[in-house]
């Protein structure tokens, strides 16, 4: 008698079940893959952002106060005229609101209480272009720090032809201010070249950067003689994060100026805020996907705190000695393993933070040759 061979519902039901298992091992492998072949390159295009934003914040603070009076105080603490600032604890906290969010905020400089503000900071940094060669200012009118025709005793650098951000010093106080077209009709220097050449046109003093006494006016006498009033190309570099303008990309981004909230007609200009930039504009948007700029300053008492001292003259604690910030980015796509949400709110997205620690090269050197630092 012949028999009919064949599977049971049973042989089929267990066969059927091995093959979904390996069917789901194998789709989860190819996930998996397929998963990190989009992440890993959003991470490192993440972390390379926040790099490139680390390396310029950390060069510009390190030639903070260049050339400028020793007790400067070269860390911006305040905007006094314009609004960009309202509402914030001077530049503290006055950006965009960050990533961090009230846990992490409170945690940060306890030196002032901590920081109840969730938004970014704001991060500006008076200077001198070291690259530029300074000047001598020899005419006596008008009186440094006013507006008018200067004269200097050798040709205007380069790098300092109008417009520009220009500083005069004479090693007590300093002004910074906006440079426009000058002529050959200014004074003639003692011990110049090219007399009645050098002539600069100086533009109104752009915010009082340092409480201290006017300029004094400079000797008609060749340099040593004093007063002497020295002419730097200056920089008055200024970090905040807010919207990019690429409609491609309208993620935080980090900006970046080199002559603060000003123009080059001295005018302060408005903040990015992801709508095209004004003429005359001086931001520059530098990094994407920064999302948090958070900033910490530790003077003498060595206590960090999230606004810098106010300096004070002939008190060597109130020198900044070191600036901590921590920067925080994200990556661009969605929907990938491992995003976070930002502060309990806002976008998911996979996230990353560095942070740092420079000391100012000129605030070191001072602190050095005033016998502070063995």
């Amino acid at each position: 008698m012949r028999r009919d061979s064949g599977y049971s519902m049973i042989e089929l039901m267990i066969a059927m079940t091995v093959t979904l298992i390996i069917s789901g091992a194998i789709y989860g492998l190819l996930t998996a893959g397929s998963t990190a072949f989009r992440r890993e390159p959003e991470m490192a295009d993440r972390q390379q952002n926040i790099r490139v934003a680390m390396d310029l914040i950390s060069r510009d603070v390190f030639s903070a106060g260049a050339a400028l009076p020793t007790f400067s105080q070269v860390f911006s603490r305040d905007d006094p005229a314009g609004p960009e600032c309202v509402g914030g604890e001077g530049v503290n906290g006055c950006g965009t609101e960050g990533s961090l969010g009230p846990p992490t905020a409170a945690a940060r400089a306890p030196g002032d209480g901590g920081d109840t503000l969730t938004a970014t900071d704001v991060l500006e940094i008076v200077s001198t272009d070291e690259t530029c060669p300074e000047r001598t200012v020899c005419s006596q009118l008008p009186v440094p720090g006013n507006a008018g025709l200067f004269a200097l005793r050798m040709p205007v650098p380069a790098c300092a032809t109008p417009p520009g951000m220009v500083m005069m010093t004479d090693g007590q106080s300093f002004t910074v201010q906006m440079s426009q077209a000058g002529g050959p009709a200014s004074p003639a220097c003692a011990g110049g070249t090219g007399s009645g050449q050098n002539g600069i046109t100086l533009g109104p003093v752009l915010q009082p950067w340092m409480a201290a006494p006017p300029l004094l006016a400079p000797s008609a006498l060749v340099p040593p003689n004093l007063p002497v009033i020295f002419f730097y190309a200056a920089q008055v570099v200024r970090y905040r994060v807010a919207p990019s303008n690429d409609p491609m990309d309208p993620g935080p981004a980090l900006w970046r100026s080199r002559s603060g909230r000003y123009g080059s007609d001295g005018l302060a200009k408005p903040a990015p805020d992801g709508n095209a930039l004004p003429a005359g504009s001086p931001w520059q948007l530098v990094a994407r996907g920064i999302e948090d700029l958070q900033i910490e300053y530790m003077a003498g008492d060595l206590v960090w705190r999230n606004r810098a001292p106010l300096s004070v003259v002939n008190d060597w604690t109130t020198l900044v000695r070191q600036v901590r910030f921590t920067l925080s980015a994200r990556s661009s796509a969605p929907n990938l393993q491992g995003a976070t949400t930002a502060g309990g709110t806002g976008p998911d997205a996979i996230r990353g933070q560095l942070v740092t620690v420079v000391a100012p090269r000129a605030a070191f050197n001072e602190l050095q040759m005033g016998s502070q630092i063995q």
